[in-house]
């Protein structure tokens, strides 16, 4: 499968804006129950992964469902718009360490006046 091209994007955008807020959240469901992995146990045991994905996925109503970010990509191709690339290139979350004050300098000759 490709990605979206852009004119059948153009022709069904609320389409797929709607597939790919249901793929993002369908995303952070699934990482979500990956942490767990090994984790969980019922009274046969290990409860499958797979399972477990499912059950909570489909548990989710749609009024429910996030916004994707601007800068997401879908992991799946057939969600990608056609000017997306795989894998997303880091995107800075804002600036590390302390901030910058910068002041200018006085001389002493300019504060007697």
């Amino acid at each position: 499968m490709m990605a979206i091209q852009q004119q059948e994007y153009i022709d069904l955008k609320e389409y797929w804006d709607f597939q790919r807020k249901k793929e993002y959240n369908k995303e952070r469901i699934f990482a979500m129950a990956d942490k767990f992995e090994g984790r969980i146990f019922s009274e046969l045991g290990p409860v499958s992964i797979d399972e477990m994905k499912q059950m909570l996925w489909t548990k989710i109503p749609m009024e429910e469902y996030e916004e994707p970010p601007k800068s997401w990509v879908p992991a799946d191709e057939k969600y990608r718009l056609w000017n997306e690339e795989w894998p997303p290139k880091p995107q800075l979350e804002g600036p590390k360490g302390r901030p910058v004050i910068l002041r200018a300098k006085v001389n002493k000759e300019d504060e007697r006046v």
